[in-house]
């Protein structure tokens, strides 16, 4: 079915028992389609033939969440990149690729494989803490994304459970992944730039005994 969308007629339209999905596709803009399916759900996509001449369908989003201007918006855009050879499928999925090697969890994975396992003994130690106190907030937020503010929350949560010497700890690995993420050009700014440690550490002391004493002089003379 073809007709020239309006606002009036997508909120009233309704899915018809009789067919599996109905599909309308746009006058007013060419190559989108609106979609109501059998469940009710309403949609929109971009129709298009990629290089090879196959016809395929691009996904832009729900309805009412995506109206009829933005939708058509997309479209456009979308035309456009078809028009310059281009694949809004392809360019799509390619987008969430590299979104995805951006995120903190990326990055400290990066981290991990080609800093702490090659250079540090307590490499084991750093996964650990990564994965029970860093990741669970931040595996999948842009690494870029994460602000100075962003970790004194995580460091002052762990002072809050009584913890000061890992909030420390995890202070440092973090400051540490990000001067990685700096040398590998996947951030451009470390939060923990001379950041203070925030949490207070208590030195324990403990009084020699004589024996302790006597063995301690013994090993001097």
């Amino acid at each position: 079915m073809r007709m020239q969308l309006t606002d009036k007629f997508l909120q009233s339209v309704k899915h018809s028992a009789a067919a599996r999905r109905l599909e309308i596709r746009d006058l007013g803009c060419g190559g989108l389609e609106f979609r109501v399916t059998s469940a009710g759900v309403k949609s929109w996509s971009f129709r298009f033939r990629d290089a090879a001449g196959k016809q395929t369908r691009a996904t832009i989003g729900e309805y009412p969440s995506i109206g009829l201007k933005a939708a058509r918006a997309a479209a456009d855009a979308m035309r456009s990149v078809v028009a310059a050879g281009g694949n809004p499928v392809e360019e799509k999925r390619e987008a969430r690729r590299t979104a995805g090697a951006k995120t903190f969890g990326a990055l400290a994975a990066r981290y991990l494989a080609e800093h702490a396992e090659r250079h540090k003994r307590s490499h084991k130690r750093d996964a650990r803490n990564l994965e029970l106190h860093v990741l669970p907030h931040w595996r999948n937020r842009a690494a870029a994304a994460i602000k100075r503010g962003d970790v004194i929350e995580l460091v002052e949560g762990l002072i809050s459970a009584d913890k000061p010497t890992l909030a420390n700890r995890i202070q440092s690995l973090v400051s540490s992944i990000f001067t990685f993420g700096m040398d590998a050009a996947v951030v451009e700014a470390n939060p923990c730039h001379r950041l203070k440690k925030r949490g207070s550490e208590t030195v324990g002391r403990r009084v020699l005994s004589d024996d302790e004493i006597r063995l301690f002089w013994s090993g001097i003379i």
